[in-house]
């Protein structure tokens, strides 16, 4: 279709329009981190990631560049992300297109441009677009998509740029993020599925073993570099944790994200997400269940392989494929709760999923396909948007606590409810740290806060309106209550408990809790959020 070669700005469009509520939004949680570094280093620290434990330099060459060019300025940064989302659904679209090619399949263009619209706009996709510490993500996909494409064309025209394009794009995704790690698998797999439906299986057999032998080869160079640079083989969150291995959890892992990822179950109600994910996915049995389920349709596949329709043969790779970028987060854990955290781990799969939806109803009537993949795009799209009005509002109360704050020469501030999230979307949540609205006074606001601060607890906010208020319940000692019910207390990042320190000590009280002070050094202030403002409280 001639329409087609103008497809790409299409998607550029989808993604630029349906994100408008994002910008300014994403210079949270882990952004302040980095912020930091960046701030105290150079353009050389690329070269050891900031001390970082990982081998991430291209990632901190795009991240740190682009963050010394514009700051935290808000429209430069969605046009940035907003842009590789779209190369990524252009990208994904070419892929698409290129099983007619190669597999003989008739998948409509039409149908092709709706799957990516629908990856557009996925509400699961919304945190890697908005959070800006997710660069990374977008970037990796570009790259695996590359590597997809170009192997798919090495197999079957034998050019040998195309083997090169996949050999660089592999090395650079390496030094962006782990997830790289599974594509050797990925095309070891799309191998064995080509060399068993050609002809030619001794010419295959050599491509195949020369493109995904490429992969390993500097999948292994790159683990010992990091035994050398590292100490360890594997960076990040570190080999203990990502080569903890638990058959039946991984597997029941899967089956929650597939689950989440084909109906929306992310957006269900508290207590039905809580019998859907954490009774009925987790239990041992389930997964032997599905685990029982998938290798027998494998099973079944690959007895007939040479006798399936060539639509077949996609949805099977799209499947497995989405199936195994799970594999580097199942085991680590499934977060369900609100809407939001960890969304990121979705943005691979959800990919290779609408692949393999987009051929599984590229047979049926066009009435039906259409009328399908249009009532998904509309779910999505409200979704989407209910996700990014999150993002807006907790960005506009970050905004307004960051104007209000006033208590720069106070030696001491104690934050009595600092906001950890709005209905999921991070603001101020911080781990084993003081305080996390210090961070976002020290590096986004002009005048930096030099004292000392902390966040007694922090909560859980379901409208930008929430606060609390407080009452004298003794000389030092103040009982602090929520203004409204569907909130709960946190402290770094789980739900709270009591502790003390030299200055205070806390009791919960169920919905309320006991602020008692040991010692209140002269200047301090004890400061209370409430909606987009700062309240004082000042002992009687």
């Amino acid at each position: 279709m001639k329409w087609s070669r103008y497809v790409f700005f299409l998607f550029w469009a989808v993604s630029l329009i349906s994100f408008i509520p994002s910008i300014g939004s994403g210079f949270v949680y882990d952004f302040l981190g980095w912020q930091k570094e960046y701030a105290q280093g150079s353009f050389k620290d690329i070269i050891d990631c900031f001390g970082y434990n990982g081998n991430h330099q291209f990632l901190h060459l795009v991240f740190y560049s682009f963050y010394q060019l514009f700051g935290i300025q808000g429209f430069p940064w969605y046009l940035f992300f907003c842009t590789l989302h779209a190369v990524n659904g252009f990208l994904l679209y070419k892929f698409i297109l290129d099983f007619n090619q190669h597999w003989k399949t008739s998948i409509p263009e039409v149908l092709a441009v709706l799957g990516v619209v629908l990856f557009l706009i996925h509400p699961y996709n919304v945190e890697a677009v908005v959070w800006k510490v997710c660069v990374h993500y977008l970037l990796s996909m570009m790259a695996v998509l590359l590597i997809c494409i170009s192997f798919f064309r090495y197999m079957y025209t034998g050019e040998k740029k195309n083997l090169l394009t996949g050999i660089i794009a592999y090395a650079v995704s390496l030094f962006t993020l782990e997830i790289s790690f599974i594509m050797p698998l990925v095309i070891s797999f799309a191998g064995v599925l080509i060399w068993a439906l050609r002809d030619d299986k001794r010419i295959t057999f050599h491509k195949g073993l020369k493109f995904a032998g490429s992969l390993w080869a500097l999948l292994g160079s790159y683990l010992v570099l990091n035994k050398f640079t590292l100490g360890a083989v594997v960076g990040h969150y570190g080999g203990k944790l990502h080569f903890q291995f638990d058959l039946l959890g991984i597997v029941s892992t899967e089956a929650k994200f597939l689950v989440k990822h084909l109906f929306f179950a992310r957006f269900y109600s508290f207590k039905t997400k809580g019998i859907l994910f954490d009774q009925i996915l987790s239990l041992p049995e389930f997964a032997f269940f599905f685990m029982t389920l998938v290798i027998s349709v494998a099973l079944l596949y690959f007895i007939r392989i040479r006798k399936w329709k060539p639509n077949v043969h996609v949805m099977f790779f799209g499947f497995i494929t989405a199936l195994l970028f799970i594999l580097p987060v199942a085991n680590i854990y499934f977060y369900h709760l609100q809407i939001g955290m960890n969304d990121r781990y979705s943005y691979f799969p959800m990919a290779f999923l609408i692949i393999a939806l987009v051929a599984l109803f590229s047979k049926a009537p066009k009435w039906l396909s259409y009328g399908i993949f249009g009532i998904m795009i509309i779910i999505s799209l409200i979704l989407q948007q209910k996700t990014l009005k999150y993002w807006n509002q907790s960005t506009d109360v970050l905004e307004g606590l960051k104007r209000e704050f006033r208590w720069h020469d106070a030696p001491y501030v104690f934050i009595l409810n600092s906001p950890d999230n709005l209905k999921g979307i991070v603001m101020a949540s911080i781990i084993n740290e003081p305080s996390g609205m210090d961070e976002i006074f020290d590096f986004q606001t002009p005048k930096a806060y030099d004292g000392k601060m902390f966040d007694i607890f922090q909560y859980n906010m379901t409208s930008p309106n929430d606060g609390v208020h407080v009452e004298q319940t003794g000389p030092m000692q103040i009982k602090v209550i929520l203004n409204q019910w569907g909130n709960w207390w946190h402290r770094n990042g789980i739900g709270a408990y009591n502790y003390e320190n030299e200055f205070y000590k806390t009791e919960i009280l169920d919905y309320p809790y006991l602020l008692t002070f040991k010692q209140f050094p002269e200047g301090s202030v004890i400061i209370y959020q409430d909606g987009l403002e700062w309240k004082e409280f000042k002992f009687q």
